[in-house]
């Protein structure tokens, strides 16, 4: 019979993960600062691209006393809101009796606004994604230059030790890549989330657009007096 393989205990594995981060070498410690500043990003995103944070619940009450005409009910209210949808109603409202072009544009220069906001450490976790291999290729790099200058002072009489050199330096290169593919992987999630925040609050302020516009002038044609239409009749 084979022996039973025993599984490693965590004060082996617990060794096995430090003496992997101590091997890498000093570049092992910026690639880690990039994993914890992925993960508070993260949260941070996590807690601020939340549906009832964006778009709360009050700003689709507003729409909807707005579009019932009354509009003077909600207009303090909304201005004081914080939400990024109650400050993109707010752009409209404060165009409020003007053409709806106007009111669109307003609109929609302010929801540019709230997607950069939304946006924004979004690009922080996109540039730890970048930044993690490219700090594990140059430990890489400075490891295998440096195993090679070893072998330079020592000679070949021993190929193992360069390979083992080179393993070595691969070390920074795999741990950038542990943080670098989860980190791309919630960057395009939150973009996606961002997306739909933003389709989110588009549909529900679009209603009342027309609501808080003014009607367009209508062109109206003089009509000629008695005397002019009788003087065109002769």
């Amino acid at each position: 019979m084979l022996p039973a393989l025993k599984p490693q205990s965590q004060s082996q594995v617990i060794a096995t993960i430090g003496e992997f981060f101590e091997a890498g070498g000093f570049l092992m410690w910026p690639i880690l600062g990039c994993s914890v500043v992925v993960l508070g990003l993260t949260i941070e995103r996590y807690l601020m691209l939340r549906k009832g944070r964006v778009v709360p619940t009050v700003v689709g009450q507003a729409v909807e006393q707005i579009c019932q005409g009354r509009t003077d009910v909600v207009a303090a209210p909304i201005a004081e809101a914080q939400a990024p949808a109650a400050r993109v109603l707010a752009a409209g409202l404060r165009r409020r009796g003007l053409p709806v072009a106007d009111v669109e544009k307003a609109m929609e220069d302010q929801a540019a606004k709230e997607a950069m906001r939304l946006r924004a450490n979004v690009r922080g976790v996109s540039l730890m994604a970048a930044v993690a291999p490219l700090l594990g290729l140059l430990g890489t790099v400075l490891g295998i230059a440096e195993a090679f200058g070893d072998v330079e002072q020592s000679g070949l009489g021993k190929p193992e030790t360069l390979a083992a050199g080179i393993k070595v330096a691969l070390y920074t290169t795999i741990f950038g890549l542990f943080v670098a593919i989860p980190a791309t992987l919630i960057a395009a999630h939150l973009q996606g989330r961002v997306r739909k925040l933003l389709l989110a609050i588009s549909e529900t302020v679009a209603p009342a657009i027309e609501a808080i516009a003014g009607r367009p002038p209508v062109a109206v044609t003089p009509r000629a007096s008695g005397a002019e239409e009788a003087g065109h009749a002769a």
